[in-house]
């Protein structure tokens, strides 16, 4: 045997000949099944009109019975004095008959949307609100919230549990698991790619159970339901994991793993690969290519505005009571802020870290500048047809700088939007330190963070809400309790805007 291959280097190489065979293998074999893991909901050779549909939580049209539909009751949080609890609204359809639409839009942003996004739905479940929210609209790193909350059992939603998962080093265990040796191979011979990894990152932290990846099917029938974004690669439109959009599939959504959905909504152009769907409703080969929600919403705030209006206008084609008499609430828990990238004490920066610092200003300033553009959308859209341009100029000017607006909608019932953003700190009184607005400003997007960062994030929302919105959000808990329409709000510790008298 020749000095220089040794039996131990024999079998080392040996073991890398099988592994890239093995590889090779997969390529040929499985490269559909890594390609896409959805999977058919009907045979095609089954006649449209007798197929079956997707029947989940994440649905865009679900039936809404209106406040005083038979049979119906108001529904009230548990520990309210009501008998009803929360468990009531599993069954049947009008899961909320209160007379209002509640939507939740988060934001993408990373780890740091991910931690800002449930330290606000902790404050807003004090305050009564969270339970009374209909659907969760989310975007990248806040899907990761929103699926988890509607995933998750009542023990593992609590402040603990949740700042521990949602601080995990994500972005560190892709990395490791991409510099695998047989790892790599895979990437390199198949079509398994990084988003794989990232959703195989995802799942065991946060969607799983007894060591089942969660899917669809398991939402929580007493929790939201649940609308995440992505973005058409093809078409440069918004793909919303929906009963709808997999109908048009022909794909069961109840099979498909949350985590696969969430990775979508987060899969940054460049940096992470697309997220393939098989399109099941023809036997040519076709599909859909996802990348990250925030190009084309960042807030996820339309999708809510589309939701609600659909829901009106289905119900006044067939005839039936409008389901939200009351109007609609948006509450938006926007987590992006200025960049600001640390560089006021460096004379130079090398090669690496001046092109990692030009894409976070250029990727910011744009989901920046994409967000300010879909709240003036929202507010021109939902606007009534009276209205002067003057006016509409002055209500988005309130709704960035004051926090919040209400609008009548083209229907006449009243929209109101509450904007929960970071950038609303620089308008507080009172910081814990001086340049906390700065500390929190410097949290990456990435899927790493900091306890200290964290800690921060959920430190800014008690601020936001306890300082600028406490007074209103408790009235509008108030009001959706009592079925009746919002006041003004008046208690001490909220920013009225100029438009809160225009009703």
């Amino acid at each position: 045997m020749p000095r220089n291959l040794t039996p131990r280097r024999t079998s080392n190489a040996l073991r890398w000949a099988i592994t890239i065979v093995l590889a090779a293998i997969s390529s040929g074999g499985c490269s559909e099944k890594l390609t896409s893991v959805n999977i058919p909901l009907n045979s095609n050779r089954i006649p449209y009109e007798h197929r079956a549909r997707n029947a989940t939580r994440a649905t865009t049209l679900a039936g809404v019975a209106p406040p005083d539909a038979p049979g119906t009751t108001r529904v009230r949080p548990p520990g309210s004095g009501d008998t009803t609890t929360s468990a009531s609204r599993a069954g049947g359809p009008d899961t909320v008959p209160d007379g209002f639409f509640v939507g939740l839009a988060l934001s993408g942003g990373g780890s740091r949307s991910a931690n800002f996004a449930a330290a606000c739905m902790f404050q807003l479940e004090r305050l009564g609100l969270l339970s009374r929210v209909d659907y969760i609209s989310s975007v990248s790193g806040g899907s990761l919230t929103a699926a988890y909350y509607c995933l998750a059992r009542d023990e593992y939603w609590n402040p603990a549990n949740v700042q521990r998962r949602l601080t995990h080093a994500f972005a560190n265990d892709l990395i490791l698991q991409t510099l695998v040796p047989w790892n790599t191979l895979t990437l390199w011979f198949t079509d398994w790619d990084r988003s794989d990894v990232l959703a195989d990152c995802f799942t065991p932290v946060l969607f799983s159970r007894k060591g089942r990846a969660l899917s669809f099917g398991d939402l929580r029938r007493d929790r939201p339901r649940l609308l995440i974004n992505a973005t058409d690669l093809q078409s440069g439109r918004r793909f919303i994991f929906t009963d709808e959009s997999f109908n048009e599939l022909n794909s069961n959504l109840a099979k498909y793993p949350i985590a696969r959905a969430v990775t979508a909504s987060a899969a940054v152009p460049v940096l992470m690969h697309h997220v393939t769907l098989r399109d099941y409703s023809t036997n040519f080969r076709q599909y859909r290519h996802l990348i990250d929600g925030g190009i084309t919403d960042n807030l996820g705030v339309q999708t809510l505005a589309e939701t609600y209006s659909s829901q009106i206008e289905s119900a006044a084609r067939e005839g039936r009571p409008d389901p939200y008499p009351h109007g609609a609430v948006l509450i938006v828990l926007d987590a992006r802020s200025q960049f600001d990238a640390l560089l006021s004490d460096k004379g130079d920066m090398g090669f690496i870290e001046g092109l990692a610092t030009g894409a976070g200003l250029t990727s910011t300033a744009l989901l920046n500048r994409a967000s300010t553009a879909t709240l003036s959308e929202l507010v021109v859209r939902n606007a009534a047809d009276d209205i002067s341009a003057k006016e509409l100029r002055a209500q988005i000017e309130g709704l960035e700088k004051g926090g919040s607006l209400t609008l009548r909608g083209r229907n006449g019932k009243p929209v109101r939007v509450i904007h929960l953003a970071l950038s609303h700190l620089d308008d507080l009184s009172t910081l814990p330190f001086h340049s906390f607005r700065e500390r929190v400003s410097t949290i990456g997007t990435y899927f790493n963070i900091s306890a200290t960062e964290a800690f921060n994030l959920y430190q800014a929302a008690e601020l936001l809400v306890h300082e600028r919105f406490e007074g209103e959000l408790t009235e509008l808990e108030a009001a959706i309790r009592e079925g009746r329409t919002p006041e003004p709000a008046t208690r001490p510790g909220t920013w009225p805007t100029k438009q809160e008298g225009t009703r």
